[in-house]
């Protein structure tokens, strides 16, 4: 019985240490922003996500079931709000498929380790992730900054 208890102990406590490591390295020291993403049901969700940036534009990755439904009804939600660098803005969604690589290379270069360690369980746009084995099927938004959107 103390065996199992033992056992026990120590896979909760890797399944703990699992958890904070994972929220530590997509949180902590990178930029995350609160995107304001429509919902099927007329409402408002909040997500946070990691965002880069090359030119003028900037990219985000979202990857729940709410972003999937968003993305195939971009046409009627393009205008989205974002909070980063203590300022909300609104900017224009658009789903950007030929990004993927780029926005993954984007990714790597900013958030490094943490980045490599989502790709590792998520997948990426060249290997397959450990979770479900499958690789990144996310379509990147590109993001312009509107002045005055609707």
């Amino acid at each position: 019985m103390k065996r199992v208890v033992i056992v026990a102990a120590i896979v909760v406590g890797v399944c703990v240490s699992y958890v904070l490591a994972h929220l530590a390295l997509i949180e902590v020291g990178r930029e995350v922003v609160v995107i304001y993403e429509p919902t099927p049901t007329g409402g408002v969700r909040k997500a946070r996500l990691w965002i880069v940036d090359e030119g003028p534009y900037s990219w985000i990755h979202p990857g729940n079931a709410n972003a999937r439904w968003w993305v195939q009804h971009m046409d009627a939600n393009p205008i989205v709000e974002i909070y980063r660098h203590g300022e909300t803005q609104r900017y224009r969604a658009t789903p950007d498929p030929q990004a993927h690589a780029k926005v993954h290379r984007l990714l790597r270069e900013k958030y490094g380790v943490a980045d490599r360690w989502v790709r590792f369980l998520e997948g990426s746009d060249t290997r397959a992730g450990i979770i479900n084995g499958e690789k990144c099927k996310t379509v990147p938004i590109r993001l312009e900054l509107v002045a005055n959107a609707p």
